[in-house]
């Protein structure tokens, strides 16, 4: 069992050790430079596909994603596609650059997929004069986006929109300073003069070999505290699902690890933490509710999930994971919304309730104690208040009602959002022909993240209980905690929506 352990934290430790792609799984960075000569302009053109891009770029050629070679042979066809897809000018009137050669790099990714690296060699048949330029190529998508324009030796520039520092190095090492917004650019003018270009080089070299791309480390070390519980490059389940054989230990030891980054990765912001203990304060909820609330987010997180997966491998001309996800989290901000809205409803009611003068139809109702006084007794309450009227319980704080569909309704929201790294691993497992053993490894994920809401959950509930309950300067201000929690609910539905649609920028959602 010890053994089982040091593997476990070993895996662990190893997953935090470096990151996935460091724009993230769903991202295709750009980079293009312009070298311009006094006979011509030279034209670098690159794209850096993550895992989920490079998965459905081998899904649309109809072939196995894990065949590395024939992606890299297709990756050097496409790179004239992707070229006929820049829009040039010179003058105003189109041109187009000439396709010289396709250099492709491959690596591991997460979950052992493939992260690919396309580089293009090109020239541009334009005269002295005004260039613009505009990448048209995977519009939407989020990435690194470059551009880069080099005078050299008698070429002048008049005016360029970008200068010539190239910050990344061409895709293949980003910066480290992950503090800054990276570039968004996909637009470019320039003024040049010199002589009059000499006339294009077409299919001039061959393609080169195939090489290791080499990813700057300095901007993974920076992402990594933001990518708590991430599946990453070579770590234990991505190891796993590319080894040969795999025994019952072995995957027993993976379900394990699966399980620790769920529960890591609900400690990152965004998981509604602090929606479900507001919820389950204001509520008077129990364990059982928590139990059941985080039983509810594992259920609705697994099967947004796999619906996601088949949409990427079946339907992946309509299902774009980067675009979906975000309708996901509006869905589930204004589902919040609206369960906030109806909680402070009907709790704000059940307070202008509570404030009634309390004068009782004493023939009608028979009391356990005396009223002698109006409404003053002389022996103590708890903070809640609670007695009863001819054997009916009454209490002064408004209590909020916990039904089993707004459980539902809370628990399917929370885990309405698939997280990226838990689809990396069912798509790798399907690419790898290891669908049960994927299926497996996200249920663990799911079961992570869902036992740290429950625990959550329960330590709010046990800390709420060890509040004294004998405290009469703080009994009036109980009355408003079930309506302060439904506002907070509220609020924080309110931030989930406007993060997801791009309105705002927060670090941490409903953390």
């Amino acid at each position: 069992m010890m053994k089982l352990l040091r593997i476990f934290v070993l895996a662990s430790c190893a997953a935090a050790a470096s990151l996935a792609h460091p724009m993230g799984n769903f991202s295709v960075s750009h980079y293009a430079r312009f070298d311009v000569r006094p006979g011509g302009i030279d034209l670098t053109y690159v794209l850096d596909l993550a895992e989920i891009p490079t998965f459905e770029l081998a899904q649309g050629w109809n072939i196995d994603p894990a065949d590395r070679s024939a992606i890299v042979a297709h990756a050097r066809d496409q790179g004239r596609a992707w070229l006929a897809a820049l829009r040039i000018t010179a003058g105003g009137r189109p041109v187009h650059a000439a396709f010289r050669s396709a250099n492709a790099q491959i690596m591991d990714g997460a979950g052992g997929m493939a992260v690919l690296r396309v580089a293009v060699s090109a020239s541009v048949p334009a005269a002295a004069g005004l260039i613009d330029y505009e990448d048209l190529n995977y519009p939407g998508r989020t990435g690194w986006k470059e551009i880069v324009i080099v005078p050299h030796d008698r070429a002048a520039l008049a005016s360029a929109t970008h200068g010539a520092q190239d910050l990344s190095h061409a895709l293949a090492s980003y910066p480290a300073d992950a503090t800054s917004a990276p570039p968004q650019d996909t637009k470019a003018s320039f003024q040049w003069s010199g002589p009059a270009p000499a006339p294009a080089l077409v299919e001039s070299a061959p393609a080169a070999p195939v090489e290791t791309l080499k990813p700057g480390p300095g901007f993974s070390e920076q992402q990594q505290s933001k990518a708590m519980g991430t599946v990453v490059r070579g770590d234990y389940l991505s190891r796993l699902l590319r080894g040969r054989e795999i025994t019952f230990g072995m995957m027993l030891i993976g379900v394990c690890v699966a399980f620790g980054l769920g529960a890591v990765h609900a400690l990152s912001p965004g998981h509604g933490k602090t929606i479900v203990a507001a919820y389950l304060v204001g509520s008077r909820g129990t364990i059982k509710h928590a139990l059941f609330l985080g039983g509810m987010v594992t259920f609705t997180h697994t099967i947004s999930v796999f619906a996601l997966g088949i949409g990427v491998l079946f339907f992946q001309r309509y299902v774009v994971p980067e675009k979906v996800i975000p309708v996901l989290g509006t869905i589930s901000g204004l589902s919040i919304v609206a369960i906030g809205a109806m909680l402070l409803y009907q709790r704000t009611k059940k307070l202008a309730e509570s404030g009634h003068t309390h004068v009782h139809d004493h023939a009608d109702h028979h009391h356990d104690h005396d009223h002698g006084h109006d409404h003053g007794h002389s022996h103590d309450h708890d903070q809640t208040h609670t007695h009863s009227h001819g054997g009916r319980p009454h209490s002064h704080v408004p209590e909020g009602k916990l039904t089993l569909a707004s459980l539902i309704a809370l628990g399917a929201s929370g885990g309405l959002v698939p997280c990226p790294s838990a689809l990396v691993l069912l798509l790798s497992a399907i690419a790898l022909g290891r669908t049960s053993l994927g299926l497996i490894l996200l249920v663990g994920f799911s079961a992570g993240l869902a036992v740290v809401l429950m625990a959550i959950g329960g330590v709010v509930l046990y800390a709420k209980d060890l509040v004294p309950k004998r405290m009469s300067f703080a009994a009036p201000a109980m009355r408003y905690v079930p309506v302060f929690s439904a506002v907070v609910v509220m609020v924080l539905g309110l931030v989930m929506t406007g993060a997801s649609m791009g309105w705002i920028r927060v670090a941490g959602i409903g953390g």
